[in-house]
């Protein structure tokens, strides 16, 4: 492919730059980024409502709105401001790494964090204070040598433990009446 003089922008500064995120919408999912010099004679400059780069956008999709205040790479291509997208996620004093670590990591603003070490074979998933937690499934399989549970469990449907209903189960040799079953064997 053979490209003309004219294809190429005059200042090849304009099709990168570094900014900040000003503001957000969700829907549609636009953002708007500030960059420049706000000291300079020309000011800071903030870009119309532009996309910013999803991690997968096709069948399989993924959704992180970028933050106010969150430093990011604006690509202009062409050197069009209103053509650009934004490359969010550049830590720095301001919003630091959450780790240093080479688990992957997830941290929340409310305190969240989801994680995953593959150095120790460990996920986690630590919830703040008040949080909770939904899986809905037709069927979950837990399969460990063990569960341990530090709070109640609670069941609207039987409970069924090495093939013995909880709700059906009967014991034998018990009298009716007052009397109470042994332990099961």
């Amino acid at each position: 492919m053979r490209y003309d003089e004219d294809d190429i922008p005059l200042d090849p500064s304009t099709l990168i730059r570094l900014g900040v995120i000003s503001a957000v919408t969700l829907s549609p999912p636009r953002c708007r980024v500030r960059f420049g010099d706000p000291d300079a004679d020309d000011g800071a400059i903030e870009s119309p409502p532009i996309r910013w780069l999803a991690l997968r956008a096709g069948a399989t999709r993924r959704w992180s709105a970028p933050t106010v205040g969150e430093e990011c790479v604006l690509l202009c291509p062409d050197g069009q401001i209103g053509n650009g997208v934004a490359l969010a996620g550049l830590n720095n004093d301001n919003n630091p790494a959450p780790a240093s670590t080479l688990a992957e990591l997830i941290a929340f603003a409310d305190g969240a964090i989801l994680s995953y070490d593959p150095e120790s074979h460990h996920l986690a998933a630590a919830l703040p204070d008040g949080a909770s937690a939904t899986i809905k499934a037709t069927t979950i399989t837990l399969d460990a040598e063990t569960v341990h549970v530090t709070g109640d469990i609670t069941a609207d449907g039987d409970m069924v433990a090495g093939g013995i209903s909880l709700k059906g189960h009967r014991h034998g040799g018990v009298q009716a009446g007052g009397a109470v079953s042994g332990l099961a064997v």
